[in-house]
């Protein structure tokens, strides 16, 4: 059994919620292959819409208004392996930004 299939399957029947999401914790985003953290700026928020932010390192950012793109939170092993590249991740973010402004 394709046990993918039945995870989405089962991610369509009970979609995320908001009171679902903890600060600070990692989610699998669709169609990403590493974890984002769920972060939240609070000048994004407006009165008459959600703003759910996620991040991986200072790499990449993702503003959402729903949760639809957001799998599941992140396993054991997906932090494992978020946290053994964070260095490196954040290295090669720095140099980016460095070549972009020179």
């Amino acid at each position: 059994m394709n046990w993918v299939k039945v995870l989405n399957f089962i991610d369509g029947i009970f979609p995320f919620e908001e009171k679902d999401l903890r600060l600070g914790t990692l989610y699998k985003i669709k169609g990403e292959e590493l974890p984002f953290r769920y972060i939240q700026y609070s000048h994004l928020r407006s009165l008459d819409k959600k703003t759910f932010c996620f991040k991986h390192h200072q790499l990449k950012e993702y503003t959402f208004n729903d949760l639809s793109r957001v799998e599941r939170e992140a396993t054991p092993e997906e932090v494992r392996i978020y946290n053994l590249i964070k260095e490196h991740v954040n290295e090669i973010a720095d140099k980016t930004t460095q070549s972009y402004y020179n």
